[in-house]
């Protein structure tokens, strides 16, 4: 039920900037953020994301057609500082809570032996929930590409948890989320792209509904940052003849 977000990376480094993105992660999952600085050292940042994805299942002659739908959305508080020389170090840190709603479907999985998996009929899963998080991260910039490593561990708290219309508890509340993310360009418009796991802190294998509520998911999404204040100190540069 839980389905990460990338975590948001914002390197900012002057009051009033600010930068907003748009992803696609794992190629299901449409994710947009934003980050403002709106005084000193303070950073402020807000995300949203929207997976769906539509299924079948034939059993004994007859078609199940479903959707799954997993939307969350988050707010967040934080700060950086500037180290080297240079200061092109940039080390950040955040922290927020998030709200969720999801609808998904899923096979009853159980095992044979503990080894062969063996599926049964379809079981719908509900909830909505909480997500707090804390996060670091700490970024390299170069003139043309920077790059970073960030570690979030994230805190579920459901608000409503069932199986087919049934209460049930989950096996895990806790996951850790390292990624590695890379950005191109320093002009208005930038490239992003980041890779890393999501990992549940429990796993109970011998749990049928392991699979749906502690999953292990990767972090692989690509997408633009755009800056807007860039766009005005380009057009500042341009000298009028």
């Amino acid at each position: 039920m839980y389905v990460p977000t990338v975590p948001s990376t914002p390197l900012l480094r002057a009051k009033g900037e600010v930068e907003a993105t748009a992803a696609i992660r794992s190629f299901s999952s449409l994710e947009a953020g934003a980050a403002w600085l709106p005084a000193g050292r303070l950073l402020v940042v807000g995300e949203t994301a929207l997976q769906t994805s539509e299924g079948s299942e034939t059993r004994n002659s007859i078609t199940t057609n479903y959707k799954n739908v997993h939307w969350q959305a988050g707010l967040g508080l934080g700060t950086y500082r500037l180290l080297g020389e240079k200061q092109a170090t940039y080390l950040g840190a955040l922290g927020g809570v998030g709200l969720a709603k999801a609808e998904v479907y899923g096979n009853n999985i159980e095992s044979f032996f503990l080894i062969i998996p063996l599926f049964g009929p379809l079981v719908q899963y509900k909830a909505s929930y909480l997500r707090y998080y804390g996060q670091v991260y700490v970024a390299q910039q170069g003139p043309q590409v920077s790059y970073g490593l960030s570690v979030r561990s994230m805190l579920i708290s459901y608000h409503k948890l069932l199986r087919n219309n049934t209460p049930i508890q989950s096996p895990n509340k806790f996951f850790l989320e390292p990624s590695l993310f890379v950005r191109v360009g320093r002009g208005p418009v930038q490239g992003i792209a980041t890779l890393g796991l999501s990992l549940p802190g429990r796993t109970h294998l011998e749990n049928p509904d392991s699979r749906k509520l502690a999953p292990s998911s990767s972090l692989i999404s690509v997408g633009v940052v755009v800056r807007p204040q860039l766009f005005r100190h380009r057009e500042a540069a341009v000298v009028p003849e």
